[in-house]
C-alpha cells in the first residue's frame, strides 16, 4: 500500500533541475552538470531551445530529453521526445512534459515508470526479483506542494506482460508521503475485473503505518452462510492505532467491531477489542430438518492494559466479557474462545514505596453452567497491602506481611432467581522466615505464619449462612530442607555434550497447623481456599534428578571455555505428601487431583514430573499423579514441542479423572510449515475428545505468495456435539488475497488463526 511514495519522487527533480533562467542556459544550470551534446538556439527573444541529447544531472538525479524549450515570459518549460527522470530508486518516462517555473506545477503526458519498494517490502512476495512497483497514466499533473493527479492510469507490482493483478483508476489525487484518493478504481486479475470501488482512500506513508482500507476476505460457513469481511486501519500516531472491522453475513446479518492499541512507553501499553453482532431471523438447514433461528443481538469486549501513573502508581485492567454465551460458541474460530464459559472483569491500582506495596483490586468473574445458570465470584472493591521480606536487625530472621480487606462476591443465578451470599472479609498474614543453613550442598529454612481472618457472615448450627461476624485465627510453623545435594561431572566429548553434569537433589518439608475451633462456622461461598484443616501436620518429600549438558556449537574450544550456557537435558521430580489428618489430602493445592472429589487419605497422590530436551529444538514434558490407595492413575499429561526449520510441531495429550467412572481425555496438536523463504507454507491443527471419540476441531491453512501477489485458504470443521445447538458441526471456509505492498487481516471471529499471511 505504501509503494506509491517512491514512484513519484522523481517528479520533484523538476523543482531543482528545470527551474532555470533561459538566459543562463548557454552556460550551465546552477548546481547541476549539463551535457554538452546539445544545440542551443534562441528562437525568439523569450524562447530558448535545447536540442540533441539533452542530459542534466543534479545530486545523482538525471533528466533526459531530445528537446527542451524555455519560455521566459510565460515561465514555462516544455520537454519532448524520450523524456526520462531517473533517481537511485525510481525511473519515470513521458512523451511530453509541460512545467510552470513560477508556481512549480506541470503535466506529464503518457507517463509510465518503475520504483523500488526497498526494505519496507516483504520480499517473500517477490520471489528472487527485486521488490518494484510499476505505474502508468495518460497524464500525471503536478499540482504543487507535493500533490499530484494521475488520469486514466494504474499500478502493479507484477513484471509479467499481462500482470497477475493491477489497480486501474479513472483519476487519482496523490499527496506524497501521505495518501492517494482513487476514483472509479478497479482491481484486475489477469486483466479480468474482479472488484470495483467508486472511491478508494489509499495510504502511501513511508513509516509503514498507513491509514487506509485493507483487502476484503471471503468466507463460507454452515451456520453463517457466505460472508465478506472488510477492515479500515487508522494510524493515529506512532504509538497508537485503531482497526475498524465489518463482517457482512449474507444470510445471517452483520457484525461490526474495533480494535484499539497503544504503546505509550515501555511500562504503559494496552489493547482493547470489541465486537457487535446483529443476527437476523433465518431458517437453518439441519440433518433433522429446517430450524428457525430467532433474531439476536450480542456483543463482546476483550482487552488488557498496563498504565504507569504519577506517584509511583500503576493501573492494570483485563476484561473478557460477552453478552451471549451461545453467540461466543457458534461464531469463534478459536477453540479456547469458543469453549470459554467464563466472563470476567479485573482491574487494579497499586503502588510501591520502599518495601511497601499498596493497592486496590476489583474482580468479577461469572462462570456459566448453562445459558440460564451461572455463579458470580470476585472481590468488590479490595484493598491490599504487603511488606516485602525484610531482615530484622542482626538476627537471621526475615519478616513479611500481607493483608487485604474487601467484599467477597458470591452469587448463584438460576434462571430468574438470584441467591446472594456475598460478605465482607479482612485477612492479615504476618510471616517469619529463618534461613538456618545455606550451604552449596544443603539448605535449611524455618518459617512461622500467623493468619487472622474476619468474616461479616458465618454459618449457624444448622449450616445456614447468617449475618453474624466470625473471627478465625490459626498459626502454621514448619521447615524446608533441600539436600544433601550430590553431583558429578562427566566429559563425554561426543555429539550430545562436551560436559555433562548429573545432580541428585532430595527435599523435605514439614508443616504443622494449629487447631481451629470455629472452622466449621466459616462460610466458604464456593471457594475451598478458606478451608483449612486444623490440628494437622503435613510432611512432604521429593527427589529431583537433573542432567545438564554443555556443547560448543562451533566445535572449537571446550564448552566451558567458550562460555556456552548449560542446557537442561533431563529433569525428573517425584514427590508425595503425608498427612496426620486424612481430610487435609482433599485440599492440597500442590496436587491437581485433590479437588476432584478424592476421598480422605493419609497419603497424597504420587506425583511425577519429567522434562526432557534432547536438542535445543526439541522439548518434552510428562506429568502424572498416581493414587496409591486404589492404584488408579488420577491424571496424566504429555507433550512434545519440535521447533525446526521449515517445520514446527507440537502435540499434547491429557487425561484427568473426574470421578469414579468419569474421565477427561483430550489430544490436541498442530504443525506449521514454511518453505522458500515464506513464499509457500501453511499450518494444520486438531482438537480430539478421546473420551467421546469426537474430533472437536480441525483446521487447515495454506498460503502461496507469487512474485507480486498471494492467496491463502482456510478450512475448519468445528463440532457442536454435546451442545444444545441444532447443527452437529460447522464447516468453515475462508479465502484471502494479498497484493504485494497491501496487507490483509483476520476477521472479527479469528479466521486464519488470527494471523495475517
Amino acid at each position: 500500500m505504501r509503494g506509491l511514495t517512491p514512484l513519484l519522487r522523481p517528479l520533484i527533480v523538476l523543482l531543482f533541475v528545470l527551474a532555470v533562467d533561459a538566459r543562463e542556459a548557454a552556460a550551465q544550470i546552477p548546481g547541476c552538470d549539463v551535457s554538452k551534446q546539445f544545440r542551443l538556439e534562441l528562437v525568439t527573444a523569450d524562447h530558448w531551445r535545447l536540442t540533441g541529447e539533452v542530459e542534466i544531472e543534479c545530486g545523482g538525479q538525471k533528466f533526459f530529453a531530445n528537446q527542451v524549450d524555455v519560455y521566459t515570459t510565460e515561465n514555462l518549460l516544455t520537454a519532448d521526445g524520450n523524456v526520462v527522470f531517473q533517481t537511485a530508486d525510481a525511473r519515470i518516462s513521458a512523451t511530453r512534459v509541460e512545467f510552470n517555473l513560477a508556481d512549480r506545477t506541470g503535466v506529464f503526458h503518457e507517463a509510465s515508470g518503475i520504483a523500488s519498494l526497498g526494505e519496507r517490502a516483504d520480499r517473500s512476495m517477490f520471489g528472487t526479483l527485486e521488490p518494484d512497483i510499476y505505474f502508468y497514466g495518460d497524464t500525471i499533473d503536478l499540482l504543487g506542494s507535493g500533490r499530484y493527479k494521475l488520469t486514466a492510469g494504474g499500478f502493479t507490482t507484477c513484471v509479467q506482460p499481462t500482470p497477475r493483478w493491477e489497480v486501474v483508476t479513472g483519476s487519482a489525487t496523490i499527496s506524497v508521503g501521505d495518501y492517494a484518493i482513487l476514483r472509479n478504481a478497479v482491481i484486475r486479475v489477469k486483466n479480468v475485473p474482479v472488484f470495483y470501488l467508486p472511491i478508494l482512500y489509499y495510504p502511501i506513508q513511508d513509516d509503514d503505518r498507513a491509514t487506509g482500507f485493507l483487502l476484503p476476505t471471503y468466507g463460507n460457513s454452515t451456520y453463517l452462510g457466505q460472508s465478506v469481511s472488510n477492515a479500515f486501519f487508522w494510524a493515529m500516531s506512532r504509538s497508537q492505532d485503531v482497526t475498524i472491522f465489518h463482517d457482512w453475513m449474507f444470510s445471517r446479518g452483520q457484525g461490526v467491531g474495533a480494535e484499539y492499541r497503544y504503546q505509550a512507553s515501555a511500562t504503559s501499553a494496552g489493547q482493547m477489542r470489541t465486537r457487535w453482532l446483529g443476527e437476523k431471523a433465518s431458517v437453518l438447514d439441519t440433518p433433522s430438518g429446517p430450524v428457525d433461528t430467532p433474531e439476536r443481538r450480542s456483543f463482546d469486549v476483550t482487552g488488557n492494559l498496563t498504565q504507569a501513573l504519577p506517584g509511583r502508581l500503576t493501573a492494570r485492567a483485563r476484561v473478557d466479557y460477552f453478552s451471549d454465551i451461545e453467540a461466543v460458541q457458534v461464531h469463534n474460530y478459536d477453540v479456547y474462545r469458543a469453549t470459554n464459559t467464563q466472563r470476567s472483569i479485573d482491574a487494579s491500582l497499586s503502588g510501591s514505596w520502599g518495601s511497601w506495596n499498596v493497592g486496590s483490586h476489583f474482580r468479577r468473574t461469572e462462570l456459566f453452567y448453562t445459558a440460564d445458570q451461572s455463579v458470580v465470584a470476585g472481590q468488590v472493591p479490595g484493598l491490599m497491602a504487603s511488606l516485602s521480606s525484610r531482615k530484622i536487625g542482626p538476627l537471621p530472621l526475615f519478616v513479611s506481611l500481607q493483608g487485604d480487606a474487601g467484599r467477597s462476591l458470591y452469587e448463584e443465578r438460576r434462571f430468574e432467581a438470584v441467591t446472594d451470599r456475598s460478605m465482607n472479609r479482612v485477612d492479615l498474614v504476618p510471616q517469619l522466615r529463618a534461613p538456618l543453613l545455606n550451604a552449596p550442598y544443603l539448605s535449611v529454612t524455618g518459617n512461622f505464619t500467623y493468619r487472622y481472618t474476619w468474616y461479616s457472615q458465618s454459618l449457624d448450627e444448622g449450616g445456614a449462612q447468617v449475618p453474624v461476624g466470625l473471627a478465625r485465627q490459626y498459626a502454621q510453623m514448619g521447615a524446608e530442607v533441600v539436600g544433601p545435594v550430590f553431583s558429578r561431572v562427566f566429559t563425554p566429548n561426543n555429539r550430545l555434550a562436551d560436559r555433562l553434569k548429573h545432580v541428585i537433589e532430595p527435599s523435605y518439608s514439614i508443616q504443622r497447623t494449629t487447631s481451629i475451633d470455629n472452622q466449621d462456622q466459616v462460610a466458604l461461598i464456593g471457594s475451598s481456599y478458606d478451608y483449612v484443616v486444623g490440628g494437622a501436620t503435613r510432611l512432604n518429600y521429593a527427589l529431583t534428578n537433573r542432567v545438564l549438558v554443555r556443547k560448543d556449537p562451533d566445535g572449537g574450544a571446550p564448552a566451558a571455555q567458550a562460555g556456552s550456557a548449560p542446557r537442561e537435558l533431563l529433569s525428573l521430580t517425584v514427590q508425595q505428601s503425608y498427612y496426620t489428618d486424612d481430610r487435609a489430602s482433599q485440599f492440597d493445592r500442590d496436587y491437581a487431583s485433590s479437588y476432584g472429589g478424592r476421598r480422605p487419605s493419609r497419603l497424597s497422590p504420587l506425583q511425577a514430573s519429567l522434562r526432557a530436551s534432547p536438542t535445543a529444538t526439541i522439548s518434552n514434558a510428562v506429568r502424572a499423579e498416581f493414587d496409591p490407595e486404589d492404584y488408579t492413575l488420577q491424571s496424566l499429561s504429555a507433550g512434545v514441542d519440535v521447533r525446526t526449520q521449515p517445520v514446527e510441531t507440537n502435540l499434547t495429550w491429557s487425561r484427568q479423572r473426574l470421578g469414579a467412572d468419569r474421565y477427561s481425555n483430550v489430544l490436541r496438536g498442530g504443525s506449521r510449515l514454511r518453505l522458500r523463504d515464506g513464499r509457500v507454507g501453511g499450518s494444520a491443527s486438531f482438537y480430539w475428545d478421546v473420551t467421546r471419540q469426537t474430533l472437536l476441531e480441525q483446521r487447515w491453512i495454506g498460503y502461496y505468495n507469487a512474485q507480486c501477489c498471494g492467496i491463502a485458504f482456510e478450512y475448519q470443521a468445528y463440532s457442536f456435539a454435546n451442545t444444545s445447538l441444532p447443527i452437529p458441526s460447522d464447516r468453515r471456509f475462508n479465502i484471502s488475497f494479498t497484493l504485494a505492498g497491501i496487507g490483509t487481516f483476520s476477521n472479527l471471529f479469528g479466521s486464519f488463526g488470527g494471523s495475517r499471511y
